[in-house]
């Protein structure tokens, strides 16, 4: 099998890394050998040896635009397909003019897999308003699974200070970290408690009436530290449909949900699907004033700890390795 995967593959970190490293966790486990490739251009892929490429029986692309521009088809594809490579979009105008010339050939590609994975129903359904045929014996929706082994739900106290945020993410527009420094700063503001805010970015953030404490590219290991420390994670991500991004499934969900900590998210993207509102976390629709204060009258010690613990056992039973290693049994 070829593996193909994302510029970003280690010593990067991010959603399509972090993806990677468990779909090799899960292959190795399952035995089946394979040859990991990780471009660092399209222009890589575009000239990839055909007669290489065809030597292998299966080819598993993390990342569906990998697909999109093989040199040649090949007849045992299976794409995951996450998000913003499915919008033909670019800031830039020459790539933004590519893609568009491109889309129909891309979609046919896509069509021509031999399974589909998409991580969530929004990314399906965003797909095939851009033109994309789907086809339920070879497309499915399969979210997002996290390495859960040897989890222990960490219990925390709601009503201790500090009351501490955790927001994980690249410091770019539609994760929108100006939008978690308001609720942060509005939550304080309306109970009065003192609130922390941690933020693992390649960015250093202030704030009047916070404490903003922010690490910058931790390991692993530093990271979930973190998150366990906390007690919400935050993923406030914007709907940039139209400049090129949204979030497909939300993957730092599930990392901080077997850890114990919840999350509290928009209403864009595939986010209301990877947190069950009020039972995993909750969902707000925007970042007003009056969102957050509907929120936080919601909150008490007893529905913290519920969905807390929920939050917990739904990851670790749905959103474990162990359901793509079933995954991978059935189709590979």
């Amino acid at each position: 099998m070829l593996l193909l995967t994302t510029p970003d593959y280690p010593p990067k970190w991010g959603g399509l890394t972090t993806h990677t490293l468990n779909v090799e966790k899960v292959l190795r486990a399952l035995g089946v050998e394979f040859e990991l490739f990780h471009w660092k251009s399209v222009r890589e892929i575009a000239t990839f040896p055909t007669k290489k490429l065809q030597s292998f029986a299966q080819v598993l692309n993390i990342h569906s635009g990998f697909h999109m521009h093989m040199p040649a088809a090949h007849p045992r594809v299976i794409n995951f397909v996450n998000g913003a490579e499915i919008l033909f979009y670019s800031p830039n105008i020459m790539k933004r003019l590519v893609k568009r010339a491109l889309r129909r050939h891309s979609l046919r590609r896509v069509e021509s897999a031999h399974k589909n994975i998409f991580i969530s129903e929004f990314t399906l359904r965003t797909l095939q308003r851009q033109g994309f045929h789907a086809d339920y014996s070879r497309d499915m929706v399969v979210p997002m699974c996290v390495e859960t082994a040897h989890q222990v739900l960490c219990r925390k106290d709601f009503q201790q200070d500090p009351l501490r945020f955790i927001c994980v993410a690249r410091d770019v527009p539609h994760k929108n970290f100006r939008g978690v420094i308001d609720v942060c700063e509005e939550i304080q503001r309306r109970s009065g408690r003192k609130v922390e805010l941690i933020t693992v970015t390649d960015k250093v953030f202030s704030s009047p009436s916070i404490t903003i404490h922010s690490h910058v590219n931790p390991d692993n290991a530093e990271r979930d530290r973190l998150l366990k420390s906390a007690h919400f994670n935050l993923l406030l991500s914007l709907d940039h449909s139209h400049r090129g991004f949204f979030e497909g499934f939300g993957q730092i969900v599930q990392e901080a949900g077997c850890l114990g900590t919840p999350s509290i998210v928009l209403n864009t993207g595939g986010l209301p699907e990877s947190v069950h509102h009020g039972q995993t976390g909750w969902v707000m629709p925007d970042t007003t004033a009056g969102s957050i204060g509907h929120l936080w009258s919601a909150l008490s010690n007893e529905a913290y700890a519920r969905v807390a613990t929920r939050c917990f056992e739904h990851t670790v039973t749905s959103h474990g390795l162990d359901n793509w290693k079933r995954l991978f049994q059935a189709i590979l």
